[in-house]
Order: C-alpha cells, then sequence, then structure tokens
C-alpha cells in the first residue's frame, strides 16, 4: 500500500485522539455546565457543516437527556431556512475544523447583533473566527490534517460527547477513562491497515448497489461514512437508518443489493440484527459491523468496546473502504480534484 498524507493522517488517528482526551479543557466547561444544570438556556443548538456536524450526532442524542430542547442542524439551513432558531437564550454550539467555513463565516455575521447567551466552539484552529467570536473555544488538537476529515472528525465526536457527558451530569470521567482505553484497540487495528483492507475485499464481494446502515449514535458513522467515500474513493455509496430501510428501501434487496450494517448498541441491535438477516435470507449480502463474529452472516470485526465509546471505532471499517474502493478504481484516495480543504463557496 503506497502511503499517502491522507493514509498518513489516517494512521495518526489514535495519537491525535490521545492527545485530544488528555487536553480535554473539562475546567472551563464545567463552568458551563453550572449554567446548564441552573436551566439558563432555552434551548441548545448543534451545527456545524460535513464532517464536523456528522462528529455531532452521538452528542446530539445524549443532549436530548436533558429538560432543555435540542435542536441539531447544519450550518447552511440555519442561516438560509431556519433563523428563527436563535432566540436570546440559546446555548449555540458549533463544530467546524478549520473554524472558517463559509456557512460558519456567514452565519457568524448575522448573529453578531443578536448574540446567543452562549456560543460553544469546537474547532481545530485557535486563532480561527470561530474560535474568536466564542464564549468558550475548545480545541481539536488534531494536528495538520492534508485533505480529508479523518482525525477531526474522530477528535470532534470524542470532545463532543465529554462536552454533552459533562453538561449532563454524566458521569464524563468514566467515559474519558473508555476513550483511552480505545487507544490500543484503535492502534492494533491501523497497525495493521493493509490485512484488514483486504478483509473488506473478501467479505464485499462483487458491490454493486451499496448502503451503509445504522441507528441511534451510529448515525454519526454511518452519514461520515458516506461523505468520505464519495470525497476520498470518488465512490458513490449512501447511508441510511436501518428503520429508514424498513420503510420503503427494502424494496432493492437482490442479489445485487451490499449491506453493510453497524451493529450499534445494546439498545436496538436486535432490531438490526432482525433486518441484517432477514436481507440476507432474501438475497442481499450483509456485511455485520460488530465486536464479535455471526454464526450467520459475514463479519468484519471492530475492536468489542463499550456502547459509550462505540462512535470512536465505528467510523473504521467506512475510512478501510475507502482504501478499498480506490484499490478497485485505481485512484489515489483521499486526493483533492475540484474542492479544497476549507470550503469558501457556498
Amino acid at each position: 500500500m503506497k502511503i499517502n498524507s491522507y493514509i498518513q493522517d489516517m494512521l495518526a488517528q489514535p495519537a491525535a485522539l490521545k492527545k485530544a482526551i488528555e487536553n480535554y479543557q473539562s475546567a472551563e466547561v464545567q463552568l458551563l455546565a453550572n449554567r446548564f444544570a441552573a436551566g439558563e438556556f432555552s434551548r441548545v443548538i448543534l451545527t456545524g457543516m460535513g464532517s464536523s456536524h456528522n462528529s455531532h450526532y452521538p452528542a446530539s442524542l445524549v443532549m436530548t437527556n436533558a429538560a432543555t430542547p435540542t435542536i441539531y442542524m447544519n450550518t447552511a439551513e440555519l442561516l438560509h431556512y431556519a433563523p428563527g432558531l436563535m432566540q436570546p437564550g440559546t446555548l449555540l454550539w458549533i463544530n467546524s475544523q478549520s473554524g472558517k467555513s463559509v456557512e460558519i463565516v456567514r452565519y457568524l455575521e448575522t448573529v453578531k447583533n443578536k448574540r446567543p447567551a452562549f456560543q460553544l466552539s469546537l474547532t481545530n484552529q485557535p486563532a480561527s473566527i470561530l474560535a474568536h467570536s466564542a464564549d468558550l473555544a475548545l480545541v481539536m488538537h488534531a494536528g495538520e490534517e492534508a485533505t480529508v476529515s479523518t482525525k477531526t472528525y474522530l477528535n470532534s465526536v470524542a470532545i463532543s460527547l465529554l462536552v454533552a457527558y459533562q453538561l449532563n451530569g454524566l458521569d464524563w470521567q468514566k467515559l474519558r477513562d473508555e476513550m483511552l482505553a480505545t487507544i490500543a484497540p484503535m492502534t492494533a487495528f491501523f497497525n495493521d491497515l493493509e490485512a484488514q483492507v483486504e478483509k473488506l475485499n473478501t467479505v464485499s464481494g462483487k458491490l454493486e448497489k451499496t448502503l451503509f446502515l445504522g441507528r441511534g449514535p451510529s448515525m454519526g458513522a454511518i452519514a461520515n461514512g458516506s461523505l468520505i467515500n464519495t470525497e476520498a474513493a470518488k465512490t458513490m455509496m449512501t447511508g441510511m437508518n436501518v428503520s429508514d430501510f424498513r420503510h420503503g428501501p427494502f424494496e432493492m434487496v437482490d442479489e445485487h443489493l451490499t449491506l453493510f450494517i453497524l451493529e450499534g448498541t445494546a439498545k436496538t441491535v436486535s432490531q438490526n440484527h432482525e433486518l441484517a438477516i432477514e436481507a440476507h435470507q432474501k438475497g442481499a449480502r450483509v456485511i455485520w459491523l460488530a465486536g464479535k463474529p455471526d454464526p450467520v452472516l459475514p463479519t468484519f470485526l471492530l475492536p468489542d468496546v463499550p456502547d459509550s465509546v462505540k462512535p470512536l471505532i465505528e467510523i473504521l471499517p467506512f475510512q478501510g473502504m475507502t482504501l478499498l474502493n480506490s484499490q478497485r478504481t485505481g485512484i489515489e484516495p483521499g486526493v483533492f480534484r475540484h474542492i479544497a480543504k476549507v470550503t469558501e463557496t457556498e
């Protein structure tokens, strides 16, 4: 395997994740958590674009445990179609690796004279417009990243979850320790990356129509897995919620369809597995993405970790798929042809 800058970023993820967790700004977040617990905010808006927005999704589900309403919406929609969501009591939480994507900059301009009660920002660039405009700017500590989001996505998922736990009075220290415990198995995965891609090649077979399926916290990885395969491998692979797949798209099931299905958390693993078995029985090729092998379904093994930190490891097979798809199409993975690292045009 030829190691280019995209793959180098991929391989650097465990070390970057460790740095992000160890430098988590818990003291500053606790001051915000005290205000949140006191009922100071009328709503929470979680927003961003692309991978930055996808990274928010697991945290957005944690935030729904609070009495304060939570809204998860990308920044372009907020800017053009939902400006009224910004109210004086809003806790506005923006993720952006660059801190200067065009929609972020324009949205910050629109709220300049209608400030939220508090602006929380997460960025990889502490000198960015986003960081300077924030009441509290958290840093991703991902280091330089060449093209497609790898380290920044993973670190954003981790920090966002830590923040969501802390705001909701949950045991964020235990979560932090569970996150640190994923570093070793994640490192082992990347140390064996070429073999992992070959395992994906073996279980995948011929790919004609392909869907990535999951639900709950897994939807962050499903959305981002779809994004990075189109971006890094120029291959159209669509992600969908398992339950939405039941509502119509199940009609696609035949011998030409391949489904990659994330096992997900204990809450809905049985529903996910039932659909996987049914699709398998009706002729689809189903690859089960899980911590333990399935007796019926071809399984691509992920590090076996607690449900709380599955969002960190569920992106791994989809990153691997970008390399497999690139091999099959003969392109160099993660090389941009039409776009730049920072999106400056709507």
